[in-house]
């Protein structure tokens, strides 16, 4: 099964295309981008990430990702790599159960924990944004 529903190459999802498979969680998917170019000032670029993930839109800058969002039909994934020093950190976080659930039942790996999780609720973006905090730090507020 693929993580994310755009498997042609070829074709890179059009805002028209989003909208139509998210449906009403079109609205915490631009609240969590937001969230992303406010906190992080990084764009968003689509990527192709092979039959098995599909198209992405992807976070990153200086080679490092942030984040990667797979959208999915009423849904969408997001895939976040936690070092072991960030899931240390993040284990002290109390999370909702979707998120939780995914933190706790992932393996960490050589190269990090490889959460993805499914966003269905404003609990899961209040937690995904917790992540992400661990993850990296925002940038600081103008004028500070």
């Amino acid at each position: 099964m693929a993580i994310g529903i755009f498997l042609e190459k070829e074709r890179c999802p059009t805002a028209e295309d989003m909208s139509a498979v998210l449906g009403a969680t079109r609205a915490l998917w631009e609240r969590l981008t937001h969230f992303i170019t406010q906190n992080y000032d990084m764009p968003g670029e689509w990527s192709f990430g092979g039959k098995k993930y599909g198209w992405n839109l992807w976070y990153r800058r200086s080679g490092k990702t942030l984040a990667s969002l797979y959208p999915q039909q009423g849904f969408f994934i997001v895939q976040i790599v936690l070092g072991k020093a960030e899931v240390e950190q993040a284990s002290h976080v109390r999370f909702g159960n979707t998120v939780q659930t995914v933190f706790e039942e992932t393996p960490q790996l050589h190269d990090g924990r490889w959460l993805f999780i499914k966003v269905t609720t404003e609990e899961d973006i209040q937690d995904i944004e917790q992540l992400l905090i661990v993850k990296k730090r925002p940038k600081r507020p103008q004028g500070s």
